[in-house]
């Protein structure tokens, strides 16, 4: 596609969704891989960060965290300046205020989890509360996927929870504490790049079509 059947595409859909610009969200997926990326990292670094000092590992989760929202921030103005969009719509000023205080909700809370020494629970809260944050997502874009993904982690969450709190494993760290583990890289760093992979397929198609 040349550049100005690129730009005639761009001033379409603009046409189409700008009318109603609380309904408009241009979304750059590579922001999604980045997260999950952060997921990753946090997952492993996480324990031995607050062992070392609870306010180091709550200092290690706010910096990362908050370069996963300046690079989102980043990524977004871009695929707005796509759009010839100066500032950010009302959905996406929705969805970035929504992850941010689920974020800062998350880190308080995990920081007195730290102090109890019960870093299984952080994992889990951390599953539980960011699945809430897909599911907005997946409203607003009207992706499915997302919203699947959210309530597999919210279950997964609340089942590992009751199980963990029944045998009182939510001290363990063995092989339950490895499973949360990988539950939590699987629902917020897997699951949610394959969906990221997908729906970055299915606009270069539709931008092959000049749709």
């Amino acid at each position: 596609m040349s550049e100005k059947d690129e730009v005639l595409r761009q001033i379409t859909e603009i046409k189409h969704h700008l009318v109603d610009k609380e309904s408009f969200f241009p979304y750059n997926y590579n922001a999604c891989h980045v997260w999950s990326l952060i997921a990753i990292v946090l997952t492993f670094i996480m324990i031995p960060s607050y062992e070392s000092s609870v306010i180091f590992g709550t200092l290690v989760t706010i910096v990362l965290i908050v370069i996963g929202f300046i690079v989102e921030g980043i990524l977004t103005k871009k695929v707005n300046e796509s759009y010839d969009l100066d500032d950010c719509t009302r959905s996406q000023t929705f969805i970035m205020k929504n992850f941010i205080m689920i974020s800062l909700f998350a880190i308080v809370f995990s920081t007195v989890l730290a102090i109890l020494k019960l870093y299984l629970l952080i994992f889990l809260l951390w599953l539980f509360l960011i699945s809430l944050g897909y599911f907005s997502v997946g409203f607003v874009l009207n992706i499915k996927a997302y919203e699947r993904v959210a309530i597999f982690n919210t279950i997964s969450s609340v089942v590992l929870l009751s199980y963990g709190a029944y045998f009182e494993l939510l001290e363990s760290r063995g092989v339950f504490l490895s499973l949360v583990q990988g539950v939590v890289i699987l629902g917020l760093a897997v699951l949610p790049t394959l969906i990221a992979l997908q729906q970055q397929k299915v606009e270069k198609a539709n931008r092959a079509c000049g749709v």
